[in-house]
């Protein structure tokens, strides 16, 4: 298992998600007026309320945010951080393990589904989600229980080969897949189209705070894509590096490093719509060196739920 940095806010009935059946969750981009990104979210539907996790950098501006645009009557919003740990087990024996663990048949539980389930004697929301690019499950829990649960979890797994995992592992974990990162490839002047993420933005489906920018967006264009590439040159690249192509700043890098299942030297960037093709020549300043390079398809690899 690991601990994501994620806060979480529970939330009472009446929220823009408004399709979500109880025990049902979906990966939300939360948006600014002009459909520059507040924060990415997963809202989960549970029996009488509703469940926001949030990337807890931005839990304090994400609280100020919802507060602000909350309905005067019938919404109550409580900030659960502190009293709530997340634990994800992630991997491919995260059901075996589960199984040895959970009350119950946890490993059944769709994608994208929660439940109330008492896992080693402690009774939490189970959720089969998770951001890396394996199957897994993510656990809420009180905060009290957190190391108790982590010690029993991880000697409850070892014979199948659980291990913790550090900072560097999981951010690949992440990246392989091509997810986007909050304060990497997502901010407040980036739009949830320009990211790749239009898939999550249901334009046609009700007003929402940003949804008038990014039509506009969606009908004119966005200025510039998010892409992935590989490196042509040897050169490790960095978030924040510039990108060039035929001697021209065009666009800049928003994580890059070695991603060790596919044994090669990855990243991603912004580069403009005209210059964003699969097969497109870019160099990155590396160090003040420009080191080849070329735009590939993404994901780098493809989740291993998706394969089954």
């Amino acid at each position: 298992p690991s601990i994501p940095d994620r806060a979480v806010l529970s939330l009472c009935p009446l929220w823009a998600v408004a399709r979500l059946q109880p025990g049902e969750a979906t990966y939300a981009p939360m948006c600014y007026a002009d459909g520059g990104l507040v924060d990415d979210t997963f809202v989960y539907r549970l029996p009488d309320s509703w469940l926001l996790v949030v990337n807890a950098a931005n839990l304090s501006k994400d609280l100020s945010w919802m507060q602000y645009h909350a309905p005067r009557r019938g919404v109550e919003i409580a900030d659960r951080s502190e009293e709530t740990a997340m634990l994800a087990l992630q991997g491919p024996q995260a059901a075996a393990i589960m199984d040895l663990i959970a009350e119950g048949d946890v490993s059944s539980l769709a994608r994208n589904r929660i439940a109330t389930v008492s896992v080693l004697g402690v009774e939490l929301l189970v959720s089969r989600t998770g951001y890396t690019g394996e199957d897994g499950f993510e656990l809420y829990l009180p905060a009290d229980r957190a190391v108790e649960l982590w010690r029993g979890i991880l000697a409850a797994g070892a014979p199948l080969g659980l291990l913790p995992i550090g900072l560097g592992a999981r951010d690949s974990l992440r990246f392989e897949p091509c997810f986007p990162l909050y304060g990497h490839e997502l901010g407040p002047e980036l739009t949830p189209l320009q990211a790749g993420l239009g898939w999550a933005v249901a334009l046609r489906k009700g007003n929402f705070i940003g949804r008038e920018s990014l039509l506009k967006e969606r009908v004119e264009g966005v200025p510039r894509r998010l892409v992935g590439f590989e490196m042509v040159e040897k050169g490790v690249p960095r978030q924040g590096m510039r990108v060039h192509a035929a001697g021209v700043e065009i666009g800049w890098v928003t994580s890059g490093l070695f991603a060790p299942t596919l044994d090669k030297f990855l990243g991603m960037a912004y580069l403009p719509p005209d210059l964003a093709a699969v097969g497109t020549e870019i160099a990155i300043d590396i160090r003040g060196q420009l080191r080849a390079a070329r735009v590939v398809k993404r994901p780098f690899y493809t989740p291993a739920y998706q394969n089954s």
